[in-house]
C-alpha cells in the first residue's frame, strides 16, 4: 500500500474549512438550545396557565351557585309573604265564623 502525503497548505485549507464548520455547528447548537430553552418555559407556562384557568373554573362554579341562591331569595320571601297572607286570611274567615257562632247561640 502507498501512502500519499499532502501539502501543508492542503493541510491548513483542510483546518480552515473544518474550524468554519464547527463554528457553523457550535452556532447551530447554540440556537437550538436557545430553542430548547424557550420551549421548556412555553410549556411551563402552559401548565400554569392550564392550572390558572381550573381554579377559575371552580371558582366560576362556586360564583353560579351563589348567584342562583339570590336569585331564589325574592322567590322565596314572595312565598313566605303569600303563606302569611293566606295564613291571615284564613284565621280571619276562621275567626268570623267562630264569632258568628257565638254570637247566634
Amino acid at each position: 500500500m502507498e501512502t500519499q502525503y499532502i501539502s501543508r497548505a492542503e493541510h491548513e485549507e483542510f483546518v480552515k474549512r473544518m474550524d468554519d464548520e464547527h463554528k457553523r455547528m457550535n452556532n447551530r447548537i447554540v440556537i437550538l438550545e436557545k430553542s430548547s430553552h424557550e420551549m421548556q418555559e412555553l410549556i411551563n407556562n402552559v401548565g400554569k396557565m392550564a392550572v390558572n384557568m381550573e381554579h377559575m373554573f371552580d371558582e366560576q362554579r362556586t360564583q353560579s351557585e351563589r348567584i342562583e341562591r339570590l336569585e331564589k331569595l325574592p322567590l322565596n320571601n314572595w312565598n313566605i309573604i303569600k303563606s302569611g297572607v293566606y295564613n291571615a286570611i284564613g284565621a280571619s274567615i276562621g275567626g268570623a265564623i267562630i264569632a258568628a257562632i257565638l254570637f247566634f247561640l
